[in-house]
């Protein structure tokens, strides 16, 4: 059995980004709003931004891990998918769907949120949600934390 080569990606909360270094992230090589093409498409500025590590720069990344340490603004992905195809993926997940029948908005790119989906979500649905992440790093309370796709729980 072949692995997929494996890439690294940051997931930023924008609306945090801009807060923290006075500037937005912008639609460029390597830097995808996940609004981008949605209904919420105007506020993708302060929406979750996937970023290839490899893309980046030195710049950005020094950026994204300060922010790391500062908020919680930024979680980190390993997945075979190319960016454009992982975007997609993870904007499956933007809406769900509330017991009373409305749709809101999943903040997972939140690292709070995240590890909490992991703690509720049934096995069917952690593997939908993680299925094609092959980890999931992001700092929670101070540690650092990781959802594998195996299991699917914060470790």
């Amino acid at each position: 059995m072949t692995t997929p080569a494996l890439r690294l990606y940051a997931l930023v909360d924008g609306a945090q980004y801009r807060a923290q270094l006075g500037t937005s992230l912008t639609t460029r090589e390597g830097c995808h709003s996940l609004f981008t093409g949605t209904p919420d498409a105007a506020l993708a500025h302060a929406g979750p931004w996937l970023v290839d590590a490899e893309q980046a720069g030195d710049a950005l990344l020094e950026a994204l891990a300060s922010l790391e340490q500062a908020l919680p603004a930024v979680t980190w992905l390993i997945a075979p998918q190319n960016i454009a195809g992982l975007a997609q993926l993870l904007q499956l997940n933007l809406d769900t769907v509330l017991p009373d029948g409305r749709t809101a908005l999943l903040r997972f790119w939140d690292p709070r949120v995240l590890v909490s989906l992991a703690e509720v979500l049934e096995p069917g649905q952690r593997e939908k949600f993680f299925g094609y992440i092959h980890e999931w790093h992001l700092l929670h309370r101070g540690q650092r934390t990781w959802i594998g796709r195996r299991h699917a729980q914060a470790q």
